[in-house]
């Protein structure tokens, strides 16, 4: 895990989740003016300015526990594509030393981990051979590639579906490649990780579909559904007459792995990323702003005229104080679910993380917001809602200075960044959007 990512999760280790609270505390201001004579006065017409900031990392993909395959276009964000890369392993056995035994045949079977996007149309698989193993003692990154054959050796086509459980994607070998492979095992001429490598280095797993879609792949040590599987039976007769029992190998590939991620935004908006300097207002981007750690885009935040409104008189103090994001998301049917919390961090001109957010009314806690969604009504009303009146009370006082802020995913702190959140997005929309809007609602406590 990158450095970032660590002290990311490092400020939010003592911090907890809080829901935002519109009527505050009335104690606020009591010491200065009668309780009698107090007033909460509602503002929420703070201008508040979201963007896109690029903040590109690497991520170590070589022990996830996963292998991710699929591509995401959009107008504005341009295109992410994912590639997986596995190389074999050998597993011990008896083939060798058998008699009067035949081959049924030798199906790659991949076990789905996780689809995110767009399941209502089809997802074409290719599988290419690797020209190469990949090496062991390596480790392998979002940005690592690997050399493949032009020429699929194997291909299917996933159906439109409801994606439940653990379904298994299986590419049966053809007839005289699984025979070859077969006989290999059976004399003995693939006998070890070496020898099987030589045969078969590995595959690269690609799509040539267009559908905003990924395919997580289970690659796990414990997952017994992905690799080559090798199905034979006996030829001798049992002693009951019944058809002797299918018996199988499976040579996995969860020893090394990795899954590429990259991306392309020649010819949107978001081109103009180019350093983590820059920004792109949501103006430009459909009055939209993104975070997507997999594409390397975050949002960044500024309140310029927080310290310019005019505050009521015999102002005593901030009641309470929400910052209110909302994402850009029509139903709960979509398969593109948001991130479950997201995180507020105080940075610099260059877009780098100084500390977290104070959070809540005390400013103990880091302010984090879970996604909160109702779909009651015919909409989908869904947002992130972070507490932020110990925060806001510092800044209208001038006790702290007004630096912008950065929006993104907060992981979980003991298991840190998934492939799953690599590749996982949502798009806020800015305060100017006519639905999901961004907005600070401020409650002030003044007297009458």
């Amino acid at each position: 895990m990158m450095r970032t990512l660590w002290y990311a999760g490092l400020l939010l280790l003592t911090g907890f989740i809080v829901v935002a609270c519109q009527s505050g505390d009335l104690n606020v201001g009591q010491s200065v003016i009668n309780p009698q004579g107090l007033l909460v006065q509602p503002i929420d017409t703070i201008t508040v300015q979201a963007s896109t900031v690029l903040r590109v990392d690497s991520f170590a993909t070589s022990s996830s526990g996963a292998l991710v395959v699929g591509q995401w276009t959009d107008a504005q964000t341009g295109q992410m594509t994912a590639k997986s890369f596995a190389s074999l392993n050998y597993v011990s056995n008896s083939l060798a030393s058998l008699t009067n035994i035949q081959l049924d045949s030798v199906v790659l079977e991949l076990g789905v981990a996780f689809t995110y996007g767009d399941t209502t149309n089809t997802f074409a698989l290719n599988v290419h051979r690797l020209t190469r193993p990949l090496v062991s003692e390596r480790t392998y990154y979002t940005t690592s590639t690997a050399d493949y054959e032009t020429k699929p050796f194997l291909q299917t086509t996933i159906g439109p579906q409801s994606v439940t459980g653990t379904p298994v994607i299986r590419l049966r070998f053809p007839d005289a490649l699984a025979q070859s492979f077969y006989s290999k095992i059976v004399s003995g001429e693939i006998n070890d990780e070496t020898t099987l490598a030589n045969y078969i280095p590995g595959f690269a797993f690609v799509t040539p579909s267009t559908t905003n879609c990924f395919r997580g792949i289970l690659n796990s040590r414990n997952s017994a559904a992905t690799g080559i599987r090798l199905y034979y039976h006996s030829t001798e007769p049992t002693s009951t007459g019944t058809a002797p029992a299918s018996q199988n190998i499976l040579f996995t590939t969860n020893s090394v792995y990795f899954t590429q991620l990259s991306n392309n935004r020649t010819g949107t908006p978001l081109s103009a990323l180019r350093s983590r300097s820059d920004a792109v207002s949501s103006r430009l981007t459909d009055n939209t702003s993104f975070i997507s750690w997999g594409a390397g885009l975050q949002t960044r935040i500024e309140l310029p005229y927080i310290n310019q409104f005019a505050l009521p008189a015999n102002y005593a103090g901030i009641n309470s104080a929400v910052l209110v994001v909302s994402p850009v998301r029509n139903s709960l049917r979509d398969n593109t679910a948001p991130f479950t919390t997201l995180a507020l961090y105080e940075i610099n001109s260059q877009n780098e993380i100084i500390t977290a957010v104070p959070g809540a009314a005390s400013g103990l806690a880091a302010a984090t917001a879970n996604y909160i969604y109702d779909q009651s009504q015919l909409t989908l009303n869904d947002t992130y809602t972070f507490d932020v009146t110990y925060y806001m009370n510092q800044l209208i006082r001038g006790r702290v200075p007004n630096r912008p802020l950065l929006l993104t995913f907060s992981p979980d702190p003991q298991n840190g960044l998934s492939l799953q959140n690599l590749i996982q997005r949502v798009t806020l929309g800015n305060q100017q959007r006519p639905n999901d809007q961004m907005k600070v609602q401020l409650y002030l406590t003044s007297g009458l």
